[in-house]
């Protein structure tokens, strides 16, 4: 039987990987580790288990695959969320002799999953990144000379999603930055704060490429986020494929030739609209929600760390010039809704990626489940939305 690969984590970045995978042939096993999880609905997922725990407790994803070892001898393990990548990578050499990791050692990824170590990557490197104010600490929050908003990042952002739904903070004043300091420390989570960079979520730009073994990068493309989920801080929901800018692509490749660095990656950039000039925000090594917009254009970032490091037979990306774009339909209109009065978008510019060639994050006509079940949690949420405003205007 031919190898398959394990998808941990089944959300939207799942579902890309899987979409990549499935149609190939190659059997796809899908592990949910959300509530919010959709991609273990695909019909490319031939078998499916539920790790809710790998967000408290990393050794449960190293404990379920060594008891299905032997039946997914040889498999690939995709990981789709910080902490499954950490764990593998923590792992590496130990889960290495059943499974191929499509990853890294952790000496190597540490630098691009912790922030601390990854801002000091990047200034040894070179490279602009946002003013740090310090830790996030009571000591930082009680500083006179901050400039407010300011945002609140902590080392690793998995557990904050699980307990917050967020994977950062914005902090308005000194009282929102004491709360989101308390909010780490519940989580108990190191931070750091830096300063907000002006300017909308369109000015956020994603530089995709992968890195051989050989530290040679291939062809990349430049994707615009359009919106988020939230605004300011939260994970795309509309991106589009923007032209080539030559300064992200120095940028990213210096980064991660320093770190060592293998594989895929979403290196992602704020472009400050008071000079112009780009600012390192982070970099993922893992595949990211809008990972399904790259194959049109000649750069799937899945099937090349398949073919590197499963078949060892590297496989060269030749871009199409396609020049679509992504979106998560649902979060997207909720969004558009909810953030309405943040946000202020005209009709033009809510229809601006629709008018495009585009890929949408659930939405298959081959592979209809996951879209029904994110409509399905969709529906969900907005009633007990509903829910919750009539019982708080009745008390």
């Amino acid at each position: 039987m031919s190898p398959g690969a394990v998808v941990v984590g089944a959300h939207a970045n799942g579902l890309g990987v899987i979409r990549s995978l499935g149609p190939r042939g190659i059997p796809v096993v899908s592990i949910s580790t959300r509530p919010f999880d959709i991609a273990q609905h695909s019909r490319f997922v031939s078998e499916r288990h539920a790790l809710p725990q790998l967000h408290e407790r990393h050794d449960a994803l190293v404990e379920l695959l060594e008891a299905n070892a032997r039946r997914w001898d040889g498999w690939a393990v995709y990981p789709t969320n910080d902490d499954a990548l950490t764990t593998l990578a923590q792992h590496h050499e130990r889960l290495s002799r059943s499974y191929r990791l499509p990853i890294q050692p952790w000496e190597i990824v540490q630098h691009i999953v912790d922030k601390d170590r990854m801002d000091a990557l990047a200034r040894r490197a070179g490279v602009a990144v946002p003013v740090c104010h310090g830790p996030a600490t009571r000591e930082t929050a009680a500083r006179s000379d901050l400039r407010y908003p300011v945002l609140v990042k902590p080392i690793q952002h998995d557990r904050l999603i699980s307990l917050f739904r967020t994977k950062l903070f914005l902090a308005r004043d000194a009282g929102e930055l004491r709360a989101a300091v308390a909010r780490l420390e519940h989580a108990e989570s190191g931070g750091l704060v830096y300063e907000f960079i002006p300017g909308s979520d369109s000015d956020i730009y994603v530089y995709c490429v992968y890195m051989d073994a050989g530290g040679e990068p291939s062809p990349g493309i430049t994707v615009r986020k359009l919106r988020q989920n939230p605004p300011f801080i939260g994970g795309a929901r509309a991106a589009a494929i923007a032209p080539p800018e030559p300064s992200l692509r120095e940028a990213t490749v210096e980064l991660l030739r320093r770190a060592g660095f293998r594989g895929m990656a979403f290196a992602e950039f704020k472009r400050d609209p008071r000079d112009g000039r780009f600012l390192f925000i982070e970099v993922n090594g893992r595949a990211v929600l809008f990972n399904s917009l790259l194959p049109p254009t000649g750069l799937d970032l899945v099937a090349m760390t398949w073919a590197d490091f499963v078949l060892g037979e590297p496989m060269r990306a030749a871009l199409t010039g396609w020049n679509g774009a992504w979106v998560h339909l649902q979060a997207d209109l909720l969004c558009a809704f909810r953030y309405r009065k943040v946000e202020r978008l005209s009709v033009g510019e809510l229809l601006a990626p629709y008018r495009r060639p585009v890929r949408f994050a659930d939405w298959s006509a081959s592979d209809p489940g996951p879209f029904l079940a994110q409509t399905a949690l969709a529906a969900r949420d907005t009633l007990a939305g509903w829910s919750r405003r009539l019982r708080d205007g009745r008390s």
